[in-house]
């Protein structure tokens, strides 16, 4: 029969993440060795080959037969991501156990970084958050072999920053997080630092920072779940959602002063009429729109989209904020009846105006 012992090496030792320098390392040989096994120019001898089978966790015939056994990897890894959600007192031998097999595999190294870190925090255990960081300094090195798309070197400092600073390393954690800040994605992190330091001022941008990043994200999520729940025709929740959104909206509102929020305020209460026309509610409709189109006269004829605005926002420079919601509130307003597809609530606006 053939032999695929060449060719499985090969496979066997990039599941590992290994390189060839690397299993020449494990077994004691020169890395042109292992270059001849995988060429087929020349076969490890019996005592290598009955090593190698134990190394990969297969059988000797799996090794040099026809077929590779499913990649294990996988299912470790799954297992090893368990036990440090769930906090698995066994969860640091196992780590070692699995690093003794897979010392150079990312997604193994940083899975045991993950277990040295909640075992080291909580209590603090210095010893595991030492473990922890190394570990997690390691799979930087080994990242080109990461196929999670949630999981990036930015992740991997923002963890590290956490231990340096359960630790105690305050400034490591600062510099850390500084670095590796892309979009912003560290600003909360970074202010609280700050505002611990003393340094308030600049702890205050950043927060603010950060503020009107949340607020985007906060419309964004409320408005694609409103979108769910109207495809659904669940009406109830939808407008538990438009009421409790319109209510933290006016926290951050300034008294007589317009900001970029009031134009998502008239999108939600344009659906919030559609909802209570569809319920039956059509004066309570006719309230809303009318509320909209207050709202909607008095942003447009003094629109201000600086985040400086926004209640609890204080940047040192203007900072101009986007929507996708149209020029106008009342070209917010139209795209949303446009969208709803409502012929009563066309003709109900346009009694408004």
């Amino acid at each position: 029969m053939r032999d695929n012992l060449a060719e499985n090496i090969k496979t066997f030792r990039k599941a590992r993440g290994l390189t060839q320098e690397q299993l020449a390392d494990t077994f004691n040989v020169t890395p042109g060795a292992v270059h001849k096994w995988e060429s087929g120019m020349s076969t490890p001898v019996l005592p290598i080959l009955l090593e190698m089978a134990d190394y990969f966790d297969t059988s000797l015939d799996v090794l040099v037969g026809f077929e590779v056994r499913d990649n294990r990897t996988e299912v470790l890894t799954e297992r090893l991501r368990k036990m440090a959600y769930e906090m698995d007192p066994d969860g640091v031998s196992e780590a070692e156990k699995a690093l003794n097999k897979y010392p150079f595999n990312f997604a193994i190294v940083f899975e045991c970084a993950l277990i040295y870190g909640v075992h080291g925090i909580n209590p603090r255990n210095d010893k595991y958050l030492k473990r922890s960081i190394e570990l997690f300094e390691k799979s930087v090195t080994l990242i080109s072999q990461n196929t999670d798309p949630g999981i990036d070197e930015t992740v991997i400092y923002g963890q590290l920053a956490v231990l340096h600073q359960t630790m105690g390393n305050t400034e490591k954690a600062l510099e850390i997080y500084k670095t590796h800040n892309a979009s912003g994605v560290y600003d909360i992190k970074i202010g609280h630092i700050l505002a611990q330091s003393g340094d308030c001022r600049k702890a205050d941008e950043c927060l603010s920072h950060a503020l009107v990043k949340q607020i985007g994200d906060r419309m964004a999520l409320v408005t694609g779940k409103l979108q769910c729940y109207l495809k659904a025709k669940n009406y109830e929740d939808a407008k538990a959602l438009i009421e409790a959104c319109l209510k933290e909206n006016s926290y951050f509102k300034k008294a007589n002063t317009p900001n970029i929020l009031d134009k998502y305020d008239c999108v939600m209460l344009t659906k919030l009429a559609y909802i209570e026309l569809k319920t039956g509610n059509k004066d309570e409709a006719k309230h809303c729109m009318s509320k909209a189109g207050k709202i909607a006269a008095k942003f447009d004829a003094a629109p201000d989209y600086d985040a400086n605005s926004i209640r609890f926002v204080s940047l040192n420079e203007k900072l101009t904020m986007h929507d996708l919601l149209g020029k106008t509130c009342v070209d917010a307003i139209e795209g949303a009846i446009k969208e709803l597809g409502s012929a009563e609530l066309e003709k109900m606006w346009k009694s408004e105006q």
